[in-house]
């Protein structure tokens, strides 16, 4: 396997894996649906990025789970990363997409944002843009 598919294997497996504590991750996704809310509607950029992930991601999760892509739209991501951290139970079988900038919400202060960057387990970034304010 090619280490950059390793590397974001084993960066899914730590996040995912964490429902699966009581059991292999193999037993604990064989048969299983993750699902990827995206912050965004069908066509756009991050729709597009998920979709191509979605199609390869559970080849490389022991048990191979199938992999779904949610559009969730609404406020620039904001409606789908307070659904992932509010909602969605924490057992590993959801993963959320939501916009690069989505932390501004909080450290901005923005009432709407009901979650906690800190306290999300980020895996990676599909891009790479310095945002400097």
């Amino acid at each position: 396997m090619r280490a950059s598919r390793w590397l974001v294997a084993s960066a899914a497996l730590a996040v995912l894996g964490a429902g699966a504590a009581a059991q292999s991750p193999a037993e604990f996704y064989k048969g299983k649906t993750v699902e990827m809310m995206i912050g965004y509607s069908v066509g756009g950029g991050y729709d597009v990025y998920a979709r191509l992930i979605a199609r390869h991601l559970g080849k490389h999760i022991p048990g191979n789970p199938n992999i779904i892509v949610q559009n969730m739209p609404g406020a620039g991501s904001l409606s789908a990363t307070n659904y992932v951290y509010s909602v969605a139970k924490p057992d590993g079988l959801t993963l959320g997409m939501p916009g690069s900038g989505i932390y501004l919400d909080q450290m901005l202060g923005r009432k709407e944002a009901t979650f906690d960057v800190r306290k999300l387990a980020w895996i990676g970034s599909i891009d790479q843009r310095d945002l400097v304010l």
